[in-house]
C-alpha cells in the first residue's frame, strides 16, 4: 500500500471551511460528524482540502450524498457559489483550478443531464 506523502498529510490534518466553522457537526442535518468530506473528490481532492471545500457529515448524509447525484450536485454548487464569494473571484478562476462549472451542470430532476 502506498504511503501518503507529507504534504498530503499536512493538508488532511489542517483541512476547514469555507462554508462553516463548525467542523464537529453535520453540515446537512446537524448530527455529530463522521466524516469530512471533499466536495470536489478525486482528481480535486487536494485542490479541495486547499481551498476550504470540505464539510462535516454524518454517515448517513455521507452515504446519500456518493449515492445521490443530484444532492452532490447541490452541495458542489453550494460550494463552488462560497469559493467565488471568500475568494472574490469569477467563475473562470474556479474552472482553472476545479476544471468545470458546476453552476452551469443541469440537474437530473430538471429533465436535464448532469455533467
Amino acid at each position: 500500500m502506498k504511503r501518503k506523502s507529507y504534504k498530503l498529510t499536512k493538508l488532511e490534518k489542517n483541512r476547514f471551511s469555507i462554508v462553516t466553522d463548525n467542523l464537529e457537526q453535520c453540515y446537512i442535518c446537524g448530527m455529530p460528524k463522521n466524516h469530512l468530506h471533499e466536495v470536489f473528490y478525486g482528481n480535486n481532492r487536494i485542490n479541495s482540502m486547499k481551498y476550504g471545500c470540505i464539510v462535516p457529515l454524518c454517515a448517513y448524509c455521507h452515504s446519500k450524498i456518493h449515492n445521490d447525484i443530484q444532492i452532490d450536485l447541490l452541495l458542489k454548487k453550494e460550494l463552488e457559489r462560497a469559493f467565488i464569494d471568500v475568494y472574490k473571484c469569477n467563475a473562470d478562476y474556479f474552472i482553472s483550478i476545479f476544471h468545470k462549472n458546476y453552476l452551469w451542470c443541469y440537474n437530473t430532476f430538471d429533465g436535464g443531464i448532469y455533467g
